[in-house]
Formats: C-alpha cells, sequence, structure tokens
C-alpha cells in the first residue's frame, strides 16, 4: 500500500526506507495512549491518511533543502519527509511535552541524522537565533488557519523562502476568506496544488512567498 501510494508522487521505495515506516507506525501505535497522538493508528490509515499524505510534498522540496514543521503533532509531515528523502533536512516544532517527546524518540529509533526536534511554542521558538529566517519552507498541516499559519511562519523563514500549508477539500474556500488578512501577514499566494489519496480523499497545497519583509 505504501508503495503503490507512492508512486503516484513518483516516489519509489526501497525496502530499508519501508522498514523505517514499519518501525515509524509501531512508534505511533505504543505512544498514542501515552500522548494522545491519533484516534486511528491501525497501518492502513497511518499510510493512507498519513504518511502518504504528507509524501505529497516531496516533488516541491529542492534538494539540500532545510524544513520546518510547524505544530507537528505526529511526526506529519515532517517524519515521513526526513525517512525518504536523507538530503533534506527537518526540523520539528511541537508545543504539547508528550508529543515532542515522541518525535524526538521517534528520531533517535529511527537514526534520522536529518531531522530534530524542539518542545515550545512557536511564537516563543521564532526568538531563538538558530531559527531566525534560517529556513527555505516552513509547512503545517491543517494545524491554523492560513494567516495565523503565515504569522508564525514568517521569523523562521530566510528571505526568498517558500511557506506550504496542506489544507483540505475547502481551501479555495478559506482563501477567499482569509484574502484581506494574508495580505496583512506580508505574503502572497504564488500557487496552488491538489491530489487525491486512498478513499478519493481531496487534499490541496497552497504556496506562499513574502510580498514584503
Amino acid at each position: 500500500m505504501l508503495r503503490e501510494g507512492a508512486k503516484q508522487f513518483s516516489l519509489t521505495l526501497p525496502e530499508a526506507t519501508v522498514s523505517q515506516f514499519a518501525i515509524f507506525i509501531e512508534e505511533i501505535q505504543r505512544w498514542s495512549k501515552i500522548a494522545d497522538l491519533l484516534s486511528q493508528t491501525d497501518p492502513e490509515t497511518l499510510i493512507g491518511k498519513h504518511i502518504l499524505d504528507s509524501l505529497a510534498l516531496l516533488p516541491w522540496i529542492a534538494a539540500g533543502s532545510r524544513a520546518l514543521d510547524l505544530g507537528s503533532g505526529a511526526g506529519f509531515p515532517g517524519l515521513p519527509l526526513a525517512i525518504v528523502n536523507p538530503g533534506i533536512s527537518v526540523t520539528l516544532i511541537e508545543a504539547r511535552r508528550k508529543r515532542a517527546h515522541f518525535l524526538k524518540e521517534s528520531i533517535r529509533k529511527l537514526g534520522l541524522r536529518n531531522a530534530k526536534a524542539y518542545e515550545g511554542k512557536a511564537e516563543h521558538l521564532s526568538q531563538e537565533r538558530d531559527l531566525q529566517a534560517a529556513f527555505d519552507l516552513v509547512t503545517t498541516r491543517a494545524t491554523w488557519n492560513i494567516s495565523l499559519f503565515l504569522t508564525l511562519a514568517s521569523p523562521f523563514l530566510r528571505p526568498d523562502g517558500i511557506a506550504m500549508a496542506m489544507k483540505g477539500p475547502r481551501l479555495p474556500e478559506e482563501l477567499k476568506e482569509t484574502r484581506d488578512s494574508i495580505e496583512k501577514t506580508g505574503f502572497s499566494l504564488m500557487d496552488t496544488k491538489s491530489y487525491t489519496l486512498a478513499g478519493n480523499e481531496k487534499r490541496n497545497l497552497a504556496f506562499f512567498t513574502k510580498s514584503s519583509p
């Protein structure tokens, strides 16, 4: 299921990568009762709704990029991106302590040298010198409305970086509803992309660039 699903994003997953995802799934199942990660943790749901959704970003992430996953929760999309592409650097930010511990333990268990997790709120961590204007790409997966996400993402992005919002089928309506507040964040909409997951679930990506300092 994982291999077949990845093909729609032009990805071929080697055996070692599939094995890493098996470990990742086991960690989610083990931690879900402790950290309240996800309500459904069967492999089919994790692969079809979460892992493959995360991998949809890869075609738009350049080699060598530094990516930041805000409000990472159970590690989506950050950890699947780090697993599949060792050539990118992935930083995950999560405010809730137990979930942040899960992320750090998963990174250790998976042996990911290209991933790092921070515990704390985005608005506080954005004041850390090492994280300011340090990323080529900042993303989040249906965590905040678009204007709030862009406000939080702004301090982390380098001047020509991209903010990428992962959204469901209501993206066009949300863009209309938040048009004025998006402009106030200093970002402009660059592009949108649509794709379909298993079960005919519609997903959308919205790409934003800074239109002012």
